[in-house]
């Protein structure tokens, strides 16, 4: 089945007081890590950047938000829009340990629904989620009557919740879901892993 990939990377990183997606990963930028996790099943893979070249020249294709500063409806918008296929697999800039054997997973769930959302002991991960083009018209209304958060989108779309024993094999480590939002995140990897370099 053909995927398009998508990188979300329009957030401001308040939390982190620094672009999160520049962040050095093994002397690459952490967007770049995140999109070639996605490069192993989906083609194209789009960064959703908020608006065109905030990042500088990373190689990708990318899409501006249609509306500044709505967070990740808004580019997941986006991004569907400029889709060539029918499932968008989306991942957020900020999951250095985003797992394409669970996004297969979610792929080969997939059964006409508009959405397939694995679930973890933290609650849905919208943001490590393969989305249907179906999902498309209800997410433009929720930008319209600004209803931005994707958790209650979701409410709003038919949904395959993939609960942990379906998705563990593909990951038995669970660490799909980590991101990072404070530099303490940042810290615990570089004790943790040779990966992270500044």
């Amino acid at each position: 089945m053909d995927v398009c990939g998508v990188v979300l990377c329009g957030g401001q990183s308040k939390r982190m007081g620094r672009e999160k997606a520049l962040l050095n990963v093994r002397g690459r930028p952490l967007v770049v890590h995140v999109a070639q996790c996605l490069e192993t099943f989906a083609d194209p893979v789009i960064l959703a950047t908020g608006h065109s070249g905030r990042l500088g020249d990373l190689g990708y294709p990318e899409v501006d938000d249609i509306v500044p500063n709505a967070g990740p409806v808004s580019g997941i918008v986006a991004a569907m829009r400029a889709s060539p296929h029918q499932l968008v697999a989306v991942l957020a800039a900020d999951m250095p340990f985003a797992s394409p054997d669970v996004f297969r997973a979610l792929c080969r769930l997939y059964r006409g629904e508009d959405a397939v959302v694995p679930i973890t002991g933290d609650g849905s991960q919208p943001l490590h989620a393969v989305y249907s083009m179906s999902a498309l018209p209800l997410m433009e209304r929720a930008l319209v009557t600004e209803r931005l958060s994707l958790r209650r989108v979701l409410e709003d779309l038919k949904v395959r919740f993939v609960d942990e024993e379906q998705w563990r094999p593909a990951d038995p480590s669970g660490r799909f879901a980590f991101n990072l939002n404070r530099i303490e995140d940042v810290e615990m990897l570089k004790a943790a892993t040779d990966a992270w370099t500044s």
